[in-house]
This record gives C-alpha cells, sequence and structure tokens, in this order.
C-alpha cells in the first residue's frame, strides 16, 4: 500500500479534534457538540450542517471505525487520483450521504460513513476500470466484499442507510465524471499527435 496520504491525514485529524468536545461532554447553548454538527430535516435551513456532520461522530467507537476505514480507503484514493480529486470526493460523498437523510428520513445522523462509502464506490469504480492489471484485479475484488457487507451492515438499526448509500452514488458518480474527464483528455492527446 502506498504511504500514508497527507490530506488523509489531515481529514483523520480534524474529525478526532472535532470529536474531543463530544468526549468530554462539553456543551454549547445547553447542548452536546453533535447537536450543532449533526445533519438532520431541518438542514436544508442550515446547509452547513450538511458538511459539519462529516465530522462529527456519536461515540469512541463510530470514530474509530470510520477513521480506520478513511485511513485504508483515503490512502488508496488519495495515491492514485491526487489531492484535490481526493477532495473532491471525500465532500461530494459526504454532502450527498447527508442530503440523503435530509430528504429522505425523519432522523439525525453523523459521522463520516457517507464519504467512506463514496470513496469505496469511488475506488471499485477505478479499479474496475484498471481491471486489466492482476493487481488490480485482485484489489476490485476485496473491495467488492468489503462494498457488499458494508451494505447489509447498512440495514442495521442505528446505521443511516441513507447516508451510506447517498454517500456511494456520490462517490460513484464523481468517479465517473473524472474517467470521463480522462478519456476525453487521452482522445485529444491521442488527436493532437
Amino acid at each position: 500500500m502506498a504511504k500514508p496520504a497527507p490530506v488523509t491525514l489531515a481529514l483523520i485529524v480534524i474529525c478526532v479534534v472535532c470529536y474531543i468536545p463530544e468526549a468530554l461532554n462539553i456543551s454549547f447553548g445547553g447542548e452536546d457538540i453533535n447537536y450543532w454538527m449533526c445533519v438532520a430535516p431541518s438542514s436544508l435551513e442550515r446547509p452547513w450542517e450538511l458538511v459539519t456532520a462529516i465530522f462529527a461522530h456519536g461515540s469512541l467507537e463510530h470514530l474509530a471505525m470510520n477513521m480506520i476505514s478513511l485511513y485504508w480507503l483515503g490512502t488508496l484514493v488519495e495515491d492514485i487520483q491526487g489531492k484535490v480529486r481526493f477532495l473532491i470526493l471525500f465532500f461530494v460523498s459526504g454532502i450527498m450521504g447527508n442530503l440523503a437523510v435530509v430528504l429522505f428520513t425523519q432522523s439525525a445522523a453523523l459521522g463520516a460513513s457517507g464519504s467512506i462509502f463514496g470513496l469505496l464506490g469511488a475506488a471499485a469504480l477505478l479499479l474496475y476500470t484498471m481491471r486489466a492489471n492482476p493487481r488490480a484485479r485482485s484489489m476490485l475484488g476485496g473491495l467488492l466484499v468489503m462494498l457488499a457487507i458494508n451494505i447489509v451492515n447498512s440495514f442495521l438499526p442505528g446505521i443511516s442507510m441513507e447516508a451510506h448509500l447517498g454517500g456511494l452514488v456520490g462517490g460513484v458518480a464523481v468517479e465517473a465524471i473524472f474517467i470521463a474527464i480522462d478519456k476525453g483528455r487521452a482522445k485529444k492527446i491521442r488527436g493532437a499527435q
């Protein structure tokens, strides 16, 4: 695997720092930090919550699971796609996951799992396009198994299926755009020769 990616590590640090007030039971205006950061049905009135909810986590276990997944997937995707595309994938996936929560549920949600599902879908699509390479094909098999397990787990109580599936759709859509852009560039370069 590639060496740790700086943007991935920075996002992990931000998530950990955002969790500290929650861990210390620090409240703002009589409410815990997650009240101010989570996404809820009324978040369209406060659109920044579509972003802040990505960085909030409800428990140490929730934070740990998401950060392990972010480290693994982020390192892979950031190495292949670069910093800018990785950030676009991370934020669009997270926002799409949170938007799905706002539009299709009556509950609140928080966490980076929408972004992580988007990275998972983007990595799977990218590796699928590289499937002629034996290493990419092998990694794709593992990612698809991980994706299937995580989709099934999304239906468990207390887990936001909408955030997961919205993030997945967002990540796949953005990666499809990146692939189309790269194919268009390749055709222009070949045509100019």
